[in-house]
């Protein structure tokens, strides 16, 4: 009986082609383990197929897919399907290549992007597919736009973008717009990325705005924020003068400048010189100030407590009782070195140059503006001679270096020079009385008139001598030097006298 089966199965599968085998095929109720071949399971560590495990080889015929097993029993297993290059079965059955917006193909097994879907592109290979879409499509050269124009995942790339636009900014030489040129930027809110001028610092522009710059200026900086040459020319006191408030010597001039805590406006800067007087406040001096800041200059209103009190000695002697300045009359503004040239008042201080070129009626008017005269013949002599008569204002005889005469030489060494100094300089040459200079330096007008010219014009003795007169035309009494009352020379100055108290 076995053998008969054994010899039937046989000739069917020499029938069907199917591979001879020696394989004995026992019922169910027979031991189907053994020594020999059974196709049983027990055999297929052994590479036999086990007759359980497997399908049965069809007839051929059968159409072979794709299933890692060999359908139409040919001993090739999925003949007909390339797994290195069917996108639908790539490197294994049913594995199809497909990828989000893309194309995708299969090489060696392996599934990659052949294309993108139109408007997308890959730009990560960590992810699947073409991932990025395109902003625009068809994608175009790069522009200043804030838009990835070209479709490579960056924006305006600089090395992409066109070159920059010309002939919008102002770029005027010599102002603060020089060299300007525009630049791919977002600026805004909402940002807005297009080309805009780069102005640099100092320029007035909208940055919002391309070519922003304004028309006119509003910030007071000292910069020309409107790039027109001129800067602040919208504040047009600035450099005017100004001060703290104050008067007289107290004022603090200043000049109108860009407010630094406020630039839309101009204030007094008060650094600029002159400064106001420290000490003022202070009593008022003859020196063309209003040191008393009560608006008066010099104030020489002889009723006034608050009047300049001119520096004046009392003689009361030999039978007089007046008042004469100290000093030689000079200008308010004279110095040392200079004789100054305010004119409306006189003055009697120490150290400065004495006032000459004086007419008569120029010196008498000085005298005057402050409520004093010119002295009389007699008052001069007195206050020269002193109590006790002396020939010249320090004694009786003359004494070459202690007034500036002839004999005295101003500048030591070399030949006898011969000008004016200083009042009260020659510290010797005074009186009893303490008055200086009534010996050489300058003569001075008197009132004592001797006649008058061809022309008509007045002739006054001019006393005391100057740096020019020997020792005869240097004593108290020489009263022969005249002079027409519209001489205006280098050796005449003056002196005033008063009946009452500075």
């Amino acid at each position: 009986m076995k053998t008969s089966i054994f010899i039937i199965l046989s000739i069917l599968a020499t029938a069907f082609s199917c591979e001879n085998r020696p394989f004995l095929i026992y019922h169910n109720n027979d031991n189907p383990d053994g020594s020999m071949n059974d196709a049983d399971a027990e055999d297929a560590d052994s590479g036999d197929a086990d007759a359980d495990s497997g399908p049965i080889c069809i007839p051929p015929g059968t159409t072979e897919i794709c299933n890692n097993l060999d359908d139409d029993c040919d001993g090739v297993v999925d003949n007909g399907f390339d797994k290195m290059n069917d996108p639908s079965n790539c490197g294994t059955c049913g594995r199809i290549c497909t990828a989000p917006n893309a194309t995708s193909i299969c090489v060696e097994g392996e599934c990659v992007i052949s294309s993108c879907t139109p408007g997308y592109a890959d730009l990560d290979s960590e992810q699947p597919g073409c991932e990025y879409r395109c902003p625009l499509y068809p994608p175009q050269d790069e522009d200043c736009n804030g838009i990835d124009d070209d479709c490579d995942g960056t924006v305006d790339e600089p090395e992409d973008l066109p070159s920059p636009p010309v002939g919008i900014c102002n770029t005027t030489p010599g102002t603060p717009c020089a060299g300007t040129v525009m630049v791919c930027d977002s600026r805004g809110t909402p940002a807005v990325t297009t080309w805009y001028c780069n102005y640099g610092t100092g320029v007035e522009f909208d940055p919002r705005i391309p070519n922003g710059i304004y028309d006119s200026e509003t910030l007071c900086d000292g910069h020309d924020g409107d790039c027109d040459g001129i800067a602040d020319d919208e504040w047009t006191d600035i450099g005017q003068e100004c001060d703290n408030g104050g008067i007289g010597a107290c004022r603090d001039y200043g000049e109108k400048a860009c407010d630094p805590l406020d630039p839309s406006v101009t204030f007094c800067d008060l650094s600029v010189l002159p400064d106001a007087d420290p000490s003022a406040p202070r009593a008022e001096v003859c020196n063309g100030a209003d040191d008393n800041c009560d608006g008066i200059i010099d104030n020489p209103d002889p009723l006034d407590p608050a009047r300049v009190i001119d520096d004046m000695i009392h003689i009361n002697h030999s039978g007089f009782d007046f008042w004469i300045y100290r000093y030689e009359a000079s200008r308010p503004d004279s110095t040392p070195f200079t004789e100054g040239v305010k004119s409306a008042r006189s003055c009697s201080k120490s150290m400065v140059l004495p006032w000459a070129n004086v007419s008569y009626s120029e010196a008498a008017s000085a005298c005057a503006l402050v409520g004093k005269r010119l002295c009389t013949a007699v008052e001069w002599q007195a206050a020269c001679e002193g109590s006790l008569l002396n020939t010249y204002p320090y004694g009786i005889t003359y004494e070459d270096d202690t007034c500036n005469g002839y004999d005295y030489d101003t500048v030591s060494g070399g030949d006898n020079d011969d000008t004016v100094v200083p009042t009260g300089a020659m510290t010797m040459c005074t009186s009893d009385d303490d008055v200086y200079d009534l010996s050489g330096n300058l003569r001075e007008w008197t009132n004592d008139q001797r006649g008058t010219t061809t022309d008509g014009e007045p002739v006054y003795v001019v006393r005391g001598g100057e740096y020019h007169t020997p020792y005869i035309g240097l004593t108290c009494a020489f009263d022969l030097s005249q002079a027409a009352a519209d001489s205006t020379l280098p050796t005449i100055g003056f002196r005033c006298c008063s009946d009452t108290a500075p």
